[in-house]
């Protein structure tokens, strides 16, 4: 059952809330844009939701989060995005396609945000995810393994039902080039093992970025409310969990498997890790 502090979150993040209601029947809200997120799953989605909703005049869009498993909702997404109004947000786990991008950047006028996390911290998060989720579609087969180590191995290296990490990170990395990019471990603060200054940094960017002025008393709240247990599904918000997980074998898959892209991405220099 969820918290009257979950409530509340769900109210302020879908703009129900009477500052928020003001904001937008004021038309304060029409005069910024329309945002749209991508996210790798179990990579910051919720992190960043909340970083951008707790700013007055930014909520959530009517709309789940679109990706693959959902494509019958956005089969026309020109006219589905077309819809969302202005400084509505809308949260995706979008494939990247180059001319999905220039719909939403050019011919709509999104402005689109990545966040990125180091791959090895997000199959971690995305086994307990899968574990703890009430009907997730691979539940049943991850309950049915030995072993952590033997769960983290299929997520590293794929199998017949499992898409392999490699495959994950390149369905997503293409949006860089599109989007205004975030990586979780800057935008998560001490809290979640980061820098509070990077994270400062980062939320004042994020605007920027958006053209939308943060005040200093702005930029402090934000900061130090946006990683927060009040999301469902929140478990940790902690980076480098890798490595107390990670093992010599689990190491050289993930090596095997995408140790180029950990080093395209800026993790890693070379593979000596």
């Amino acid at each position: 059952m969820k918290s009257v502090q979950s409530y509340f979150y769900d109210f302020q993040r879908f703009g129900l809330t009477p500052t928020k209601l003001v904001a937008r029947l004021g038309g304060r809200a029409e005069k910024v844009p329309r945002v749209l997120t991508v996210t790798m799953p179990k990579s910051g989605t919720n992190l960043l939701q909340r970083i951008l909703v707790l700013h007055v005049l930014l909520s959530r869009a009517w709309l789940p989060t679109l990706g693959r498993r959902n494509s019958d909702i956005w089969k026309d997404p020109k006219a589905l995005l077309g819809s969302v109004g202005a400084g509505r947000i809308v949260s995706t786990h979008f494939d990247f396609d180059m001319n999905l991008a220039r719909l939403i950047k050019d011919e709509l006028q999104y402005k689109i945000l990545l966040m990125i996390r180091d791959p090895r911290d997000a199959v971690i998060s995305d086994m307990h995810y899968i574990l703890s989720w009430p009907g997730h579609s691979q539940k049943t087969l991850f309950e049915s393994m030995a072993s952590d180590k033997e769960r983290l191995m299929t997520l590293i290296s794929g199998s017949d039902v499992v898409r392999p990490i490699r495959e994950q990170i390149l369905r997503f990395s293409g949006w860089a080039d599109y989007a205004h990019l975030i990586r979780f471990e800057d935008a998560v603060g001490a809290g979640g093992g980061g820098s509070d200054d990077m994270q400062r940094m980062v939320v004042g960017g994020i605007f920027d970025y958006l053209g939308i002025s943060l005040s200093d008393s702005e930029l402090e709240f934000i900061s130090a409310n946006c990683r927060s247990a009040k999301t469902q599904t929140f478990r940790t918000g902690a980076i480098r969990n890798w490595e107390r997980v990670f093992d010599a074998d689990l190491s050289r898959a993930f090596k095997d498997q995408a140790g180029d892209l950990l080093v395209e991405l800026g993790y890693e220099k070379s593979y000596d890790w």
